[in-house]
């Protein structure tokens, strides 16, 4: 079975968010100030995942950043778009498995920090 990696790219449903995300469901975040956009950084990720790390893949977050059904997916490491660092219940996700990403990181599409993660948890297998 392959582990799965999900890109979380808007605020949970909390009271106060802002209901429209965008006419394709796209986050007002990722193209903020043109900085960047979810689909290249997942792009960048699934590319390299599909090359060097066969048991993995990459998806977009279809659940808007609902923990519970992120579970009930198999997500195993969650990869959230900056400023969602106080923004993202995670109701007993195992935290070393998120990575919040910096703005740089984001920005230039660096996808070690995930890599990095990756490594960590296919030795610990």
């Amino acid at each position: 079975m392959m582990k799965c990696i999900y890109f979380i790219y808007m605020p949970g449903p909390i009271l106060g968010r802002f209901p429209l995300q965008g006419v394709n469901g796209a986050g007002i975040w990722g193209n903020l100030f043109g900085i960047g956009s979810e689909e290249k950084y997942i792009a960048t990720l699934k590319n390299y995942v599909a090359s060097h790390h066969a048991g993995w893949r990459v998806e977009r977050d279809n659940t808007e950043s609902d923990i519970e059904k992120l579970m009930a997916q198999g997500a195993e490491i969650l990869v959230c778009a900056p400023g969602l660092k106080l923004q993202f219940y995670t109701n007993g996700f195992n935290k070393k498995k998120i990575i919040h990403l910096s703005t740089m990181e984001y920005s230039s599409n660096d996808v070690n920090p995930v890599i990095k993660l990756i490594k960590e948890i296919d030795n610990e297998s």
